[in-house]
């Protein structure tokens, strides 16, 4: 997980420069193929999230080496969003103020985890509908706390910042069984507002958000497979966490929004992660809904280009993945 994003995140930038050179544009922005190549590596915890869940895979090998992942991901979105302010001038007292208050933003979440919310929690404990009030009161409260100009970070970045606090209670499974109706309402405004967003359809834009939506399968097979097998995770597991993620996350257009409003890139290579977006998140549906056929077929493929028996690699990558299974 540590490793996945700066490998997807690099090469994705590297070859993004490269047919940018020749000829392929990403928007008129000037740092349009980087921005490009970094949000396309983080996959989207919402989706994949919510389609594990439908499976009843949440607690398979898989998907928990893939939520293991994605919180790797969110780490590194953390990163990139402190970053972000000063990547126009990256001076280096600009980047360290940027992690000092979010290491302050961290020890007021902490102390107010350890000090005040139990109490809070433990007194509203006997109605979930106080609990889930409390809960949203102190991701607001946290999200006030960040944008204050003396600490000036982001909202985004308080809501997960909150939620990782929030993750550390006993009560947390009660959170998520009534945050899930709020999130599904929410996931539709999000899609609602994603799809205004989509100016008139034009033929390059399209085609540009289709190569990128490519590339970014087939790097991810770079990042997560690779890595897994190299690792001794087994070829199925691997496989099944890569066809997990292989989506772009929401966080791309957060990133991508505020990048506009610092001036790296322009409302083009908005219109381009929406489009790729668009496609892969509809792709993911299925793939993931059908990942065990896919890397059975996968792997009957690539036994038979390897002359060896066809259901060879496919029992051994069952026994990985079933085994798991509580």
């Amino acid at each position: 997980g540590l490793m996945q994003f700066p490998i997807c995140a690099g090469i994705q930038i590297m070859i993004f420069n490269v047919l940018q050179m020749i000829g392929l544009s990403f928007g008129t922005g000037p740092y349009s193929s980087m921005y490009v190549g970094m949000v396309c590596a983080i996959s989207s915890t919402m989706i994949v999230v919510k389609l594990l869940g439908e499976k009843g895979e949440m607690e398979s090998q898989p998907g928990r080496l893939t939520i293991g992942i994605l919180i790797f991901q969110d780490i590194w979105a953390i990163v990139v969003l402190a970053i972000q302010p000063n990547l126009a001038s990256p001076e280096i007292m600009g980047i360290l103020k940027t992690f000092g208050m979010i290491f302050v933003l961290l020890c007021i979440a902490m102390a107010y985890a350890k000090f005040i919310m139990p109490a809070m929690l433990y007194h509203s404990s006997r109605n979930i509908e106080s609990m889930l009030v409390m809960s949203l009161a102190w991701c607001f409260f946290l999200g006030i706390v960040a944008i204050l100009p003396f600490i000036g970070l982001s909202m985004e970045l308080a809501a997960l910042i909150a939620g990782v606090a929030l993750a550390t209670f006993p009560y947390s499974a009660e959170f998520n069984g009534k945050i899930k109706y709020i999130r599904d309402f929410f996931i539709t405004l999000f899609f609602a507002g994603l799809g205004m967003q989509i100016p008139m359809p034009s033929i390059g834009a399209i085609a540009t958000g289709a190569v990128v939506a490519v590339a970014v399968l087939i790097f991810r097979w770079l990042g997560i497979f690779l890595l897994v097998v190299l690792m001794g995770g087994g070829p199925k597991l691997g496989a099944i966490a890569t066809l997990n993620l292989s989506q772009v996350s929401e966080f791309a257009l957060v990133i991508c929004s505020l990048g506009m409003g610092f001036g790296h890139i322009n409302s083009d290579t908005m219109t381009i992660i929406i489009w790729t977006f668009a496609i892969l998140a509809i792709a993911s549906s299925y793939i993931m809904g059908y990942s065990e056929q896919i890397y059975k077929k996968a792997a009957a493929l690539g036994n038979k280009l390897r002359g060896r028996p066809v259901g060879e690699g496919s029992e051994h990558g069952h026994d990985d993945h079933g085994d798991h299974r509580d």
